[in-house]
C-alpha cells in the first residue's frame, strides 16, 4: 500500500469513529469578538464532527459557551486566542455535556478544545446562582466521553480550572498550564479512564489535583507545584497509576489518600463505610518540598484493615519529606512498597 493509500485510510478510519485529525479543515470560522456559543448552536446536527475555529485575540464571554452535541472540535491560534468571562458573571467558561439537569440523561461524546487561553472572572460565587448544581469552572464536562483538552492555558478560575462529573470516561488532559484556581487546579468527581499527562499545575489555592471517586486513570509526567494544600489529594479513587510527575513545594502532602467524607461537622470527620482510596500505584515521582511525602486519612469507617482491601503501592519514588500513616494499628497500613 502506497504512502497516500494508507494516509488516506487513516482519515477514513477517524471519520468512522467520529475522531477529526488535530489540524483538520475549519468548517466554522468565528472571528476575533465574534459569538462562539451561536456558532457551535448553528452546526449542522447530521452526525458528522465539526470543527470550529477561533482567530487571535480576545473573545469577551458575557454567558458560559455550551456544547450539547457531540463531534464538536473547538480550536483557537494558541495562546493569543483569549476566552475571558466579564467580570461579575459568576458562571464557568465552556460546559461540556447537559447543563440544564442536575443529572444529565444522555452522554456527549468526541469533543476536543484545543490550542487557546481561558481566563476566569471576579465573581462571589463558586457554583452558578440560577444552576446550583454547576460549578464556576473554566472546564466543566458533564457525563463527556472521548474529550480531549489539548494545549491550552487556563488562568484565574473561579472554582477548580478543569471539573469532570457525572460519570464522564475517557479525558485526555494534555500538554496545558493550569494556574491560579480558587480551589483545585483539576478535579474529578465520579470519572473514569482519564489520561493527564505532561501538564504544569502550579499555583492553585487548594490542590493541584483533587479526585472524589476516581478510577483506572493514568497521571503521568506532570509538574504540579506551589498549590495551597496538597499536591495529589485522591479520596475514594481506585486502581490508578501516578507515574514520573514532579510534585514539589505544595503546603502539605505530595499525596493525601483518604475516603469520602460523610460529615465534616461536628468533627472529627467521618467517612462513608469501605470508602478509603485503594489499589493505586505511585511510582517513579519526585517529591521536593512538601511537608510530607505522602499521608493518609482514614477512620473507623474507611480504613486500611477492612475486608477485601487492595494496598496503595508506594515504589521508586524519591522524596525529602518523610511519610505519614497514623495510626497503623488501629487502621492498618495504607501503602506497601513494590
Amino acid at each position: 500500500m502506497t504512502k497516500r493509500a494508507t494516509g488516506i485510510t487513516a482519515l477514513l478510519l477517524l471519520a468512522l469513529w467520529g475522531v477529526r485529525p488535530a489540524h483538520a479543515a475549519c468548517d466554522v470560522t468565528v472571528p476575533r469578538g465574534g459569538d462562539i456559543a451561536a456558532a457551535i448552536a448553528a452546526l449542522p446536527d447530521d452526525g458528522h464532527a465539526r470543527t470550529v475555529c477561533l482567530g487571535a485575540g480576545d473573545y469577551l464571554l458575557r454567558r458560559f459557551v455550551p456544547i450539547l452535541r457531540d463531534g464538536v472540535h473547538l480550536r483557537g491560534s494558541g495562546a493569543a486566542t483569549v476566552l475571558r468571562m466579564q467580570d461579575g458573571v459568576a458562571q464557568p467558561l465552556i460546559v461540556i455535556g447537559d447543563w440544564r439537569d442536575e443529572a444529565p440523561a444522555q452522554p456527549v461524546r468526541d469533543v476536543s478544545i484545543e490550542h487557546l487561553k481561558l481566563v476566569g472572572a471576579r465573581a462571589d460565587h463558586e457554583f452558578m446562582p440560577e444552576h446550583p448544581y454547576l460549578s464556576n469552572s473554566a472546564i466543566v464536562v458533564r457525563r463527556g466521553e472521548n474529550i480531549a483538552l489539548q494545549d491550552l492555558e487556563l488562568d484565574a478560575c473561579r472554582s477548580a480550572c478543569i471539573l469532570t462529573e457525572r460519570d464522564t470516561r475517557g479525558v485526555r488532559i494534555e500538554r496545558n498550564r493550569i494556574l491560579g484556581a480558587v480551589w483545585d487546579g483539576v478535579s474529578f468527581n465520579r470519572s473514569a479512564q482519564v489520561t493527564v499527562r505532561d501538564n504544569e499545575i502550579r499555583g492553585n489555592s487548594a490542590a493541584g489535583i483533587t479526585a472524589e471517586h476516581l478510577e483506572d486513570s493514568e497521571i503521568r509526567g506532570n509538574t504540579i507545584a506551589g498549590n495551597g494544600s496538597h499536591g495529589l489529594y485522591l479520596s475514594d479513587s481506585l486502581r490508578n497509576r501516578v507515574v514520573a510527575n514532579r510534585i514539589e513545594n505544595n503546603r502539605h502532602a505530595a499525596v493525601f489518600l483518604t475516603c469520602a467524607v460523610r460529615f465534616r461537622d461536628p468533627q472529627p470527620v467521618l467517612c462513608w463505610d469501605n470508602s478509603m482510596s485503594q489499589g493505586n500505584v505511585f511510582e517513579d515521582n519526585r517529591l521536593a518540598r512538601n511537608e510530607h511525602g505522602y499521608d493518609i486519612g482514614a477512620d473507623r469507617a474507611a480504613n486500611c484493615k477492612l475486608p477485601q482491601w487492595q494496598p496503595n503501592v508506594w515504589r521508586d519514588n524519591r522524596s525529602d519529606a518523610p511519610n505519614r500513616d497514623p495510626r497503623p494499628e488501629q487502621f492498618g497500613l495504607c501503602t506497601r512498597a513494590g
